[in-house]
């Protein structure tokens, strides 16, 4: 497969870091950068030589910052970290998040404050021009200091070391890199904490975060304008004026795309019996589009770390000064992630609460959807598995952020524990994407009963949904099906590009 080739020069959009995460895109290192790294590490080196006294470089970590390393050890030292902070434990990271590590450490290295050697960054591109995925377990991060453990993970394979997966391989790191042609690297002064002391895995799981909510965002807007018809829901609620006057721009953008979908629909219209519809159809755009909101400035929080130096001490070439602070420190992340997940929990809630509605036999719908009532329960339990995802997503949306804990002896005794808000935002996106699938079933289902019509654009989603799973007839095993119709959603292609994004233009 012939990839993109992404130069450093430029600005990088979430497009580009989707396609690193799927593997479509490789980073074309350059030779302006190579030149910031060599110049960079050599201010370093000066200074070491000098004998100068520098966390890190030449002492012990964390609160045994105050022991000094003589110059025979600072291989030692720096290999020593790597092996004694790889303690992640738990299921391992995706592809595309470790890929998302890869490229965000390589971007981080090369703006040349990290002093790192020149062949060290060529050693983590070679993994990602490879495709050889260090096997990172999700958990062991507190957030600050860097996600310490998973970086180490993430490190030991350029060592030699760890494990790595290769295709459907999972070999141990020598043997990964001796199948693509290539050597381990010794971590000199320095590198080992440069390579791990960073927000790298907060910040891949942010971004991939981006990149899916982007198309749930999408997705839940399809779904919610599916169930609208089949409930035979106001267009009233989705008139533009009504937008103009609260300018929410996530908000304006959802009445935008459900007006878009449901055009020529000829039962999406203002005026309508009952009046008013409840809330969780009536307020999609205002629940839908705080959301957006929160996930636009999540993606703007997620973007400008992507173009941080994160890692500690940060040298500075003219002048050779190694000042040590906190730029590893996730809070901005953690922040950004704990209002993410939140968002995306009440995707689910009112997702759900729809599903609920669809069930309770109004407006012309039977009750659960059901062919016989009573003999056939329908759907009936469908919407209780739909409140168990939903709860469990609101147990996750607890914010992490506020939960600090002490750690290295006192040294390090406030963290983020943005990590923990990344795994969960991550746990509670996939609920979601379960709930709307849920959903997706009952407002085809309330079609099929109603026979009314979504327009063109909504109908051609259904019949090709048919393809995968045929109308019901009466009751049936529902639990493959949720999985299909999942699959089914994640898989569509968006047809308007325009309207993938979480606000209007």
């Amino acid at each position: 497969m012939k990839r993109t080739a992404l130069t450093l020069q430029h600005a990088w959009s979430l497009d580009d870091w989707q396609a690193l995460a799927d593997g479509k895109a490789r980073i074309a290192l350059d030779s302006d950068s190579k030149l910031r790294v060599v110049a960079n590490r050599q201010a370093l080196m000066a200074r070491v030589e000098r004998g100068d006294v520098m966390y890190g470089v030449n002492t012990g970590f964390g609160s045994l910052c105050t022991t000094i390393i003589p110059g025979e050890e600072l291989q030692a030292l720096q290999a020593n970290l790597i092996r004694s902070h790889a303690v992640g434990t738990g299921p391992l990271v995706s592809s595309e998040v470790v890929r998302l590590m890869l490229a965000t450490k390589i971007k981080a290295l090369c703006q040349g404050f990290s002093a790192v050697e020149w062949s060290t960054v060529e050693a983590l591109n070679a993994l990602l021009d490879h495709d050889i995925l260090p096997e990172v377990p999700s958990m062991g991060s507190l957030g600050a200091s860097g996600d310490l453990a998973p970086l180490s993970h993430l490190t030991l394979v350029v060592m030699g070391e760890g494990r790595a997966r290769v295709g459907t391989q999972s070999l141990k790191g020598a043997e990964a890199l001796s199948l693509k042609g290539l050597q381990p690297i010794v971590l000199g002064a320095k590198e080992g904490l440069a390579l791990i002391n960073g927000t790298q895995f907060m910040l891949a799981h942010g971004l991939w975060l981006s990149v899916q909510t982007r198309r749930l965002s999408y997705l839940a807007d399809v779904v919610a304008s599916t169930s609208l018809v089949g409930f035979d829901g106001s267009s009233a609620p989705f008139d533009d004026r009504i937008h103009a006057v609260r300018p929410h721009g996530g908000q304006s953008l959802v009445a935008a795309r459900v007006r878009d979908f449901l055009q020529d629909s000829p039962t999406f219209v203002p005026i309508k019996d009952h009046v008013q519809d409840p809330y969780s159809f009536r307020c999609t755009p205002q629940v839908h589009g705080a959301s957006n909101d929160v996930w636009a400035h999540v993606t703007d929080v997620m973007m400008r770390e992507a173009i941080s130096v994160t890692d500690n001490p940060t040298v500075f070439t003219d002048g050779g000064e190694v000042i040590s602070a906190g730029n590893f420190h996730g809070q901005p992340l953690a922040l950004a992630l704990d209002y993410g997940k939140m968002a995306l929990c009440e995707w689910g809630s009112i997702s759900e609460r729809r599903i609920n509605q669809l069930c309770l036999g109004k407006r012309g719908l039977p009750a659960f959807l059901a062919h016989k009532p009573g003999t056939e329960s329908g759907i009936m339990i469908l919407q209780y598995s739909a409140a168990s995802l939903v709860s469990r997503n609101k147990v996750l949306s607890h914010p992490s952020s506020t939960d600090s804990i002490d750690s290295s002896a006192g040294q390090e005794d406030h963290v983020s524990m943005g990590s923990i808000a990344a795994i969960h935002a991550m746990e509670v996106m996939e609920r979601v994407w379960t709930i709307l699938a849920m959903e997706w079933m009952a407002g085809t289902r309330a079609l099929d009963h109603s026979g009314r019509e979504t327009g063109p654009f909504l109908s051609g989603l259904i019949d090709a949904y048919r393809a995968w799973v045929p109308a019901a007839q009466g009751d049936r095993v529902l639990a493959d099906e949720i999985e299909v119709t999942k699959q089914f959603l994640q898989s569509l292609p968006i047809e308007d590009e325009d309207f993938l994004r979480f606000e209007l233009k």
